[in-house]
């Protein structure tokens, strides 16, 4: 079996590599990316330029919380893959996601329990927006019984390394 070579997908993973801020983020209005106790901060890596780790680290009301995202690209299936694991939860998120027309946006869905009625499952969908190469946005929505997504949170980051 032939070694998988990096593709363009991969490439535009790349992006993500380095060190991260989260400079604004909704839901938590005393958010402060100066105060060392609030702050959130995201660290990428890649494994062989396939598949790329962040890890986030910040506190949620008074604990210290952390979240680790998978993301690669699947030749074979034709659409990024990847997952999501964060210690405030037990569900482990498998997503399946497309690069946007505009070459700056990756869309990433995963089924998960219903934010209402945790014995129903929905449809989530995390995105992933560069502004330019040092900043990037982040949405988390879910679709809605009309088939259109409500955002519940966002979050702006900007590249320290």
């Amino acid at each position: 079996m032939e070694t998988p070579k990096p593709t363009e997908h991969h490439r535009f993973l790349e992006r993500l590599l380095g060190d991260w801020l989260y400079v604004s983020s909704s839901g938590h209005e005393a958010y402060d990316p100066e105060d060392p106790l609030k702050r959130w901060t995201e660290k990428v890596r890649s494994i062989g330029g396939l598949w790329f780790i962040a890890e986030s680290e910040g506190h949620m009301g008074d604990k210290r919380e952390t979240m680790i995202i998978t993301l690669g690209y699947d030749p074979r299936e034709g659409h990024y893959v990847g997952s999501w694991i964060g210690s405030m939860m037990d569900k482990l998120w498998i997503y399946r996601g497309f690069l946007e027309e505009d070459g700056q946006t990756l869309v990433l869905e995963a089924e998960g329990p219903s934010m209402t009625d945790p014995s129903k499952s929905e449809l989530y969908r995390d995105v992933i927006q560069f502004i330019d190469d040092d900043t990037r946005r982040f949405s988390g929505s879910v679709r809605q019984p009309d088939g259109s997504f409500h955002t519940f949170m966002t979050s702006v980051s900007k590249r320290i390394r």
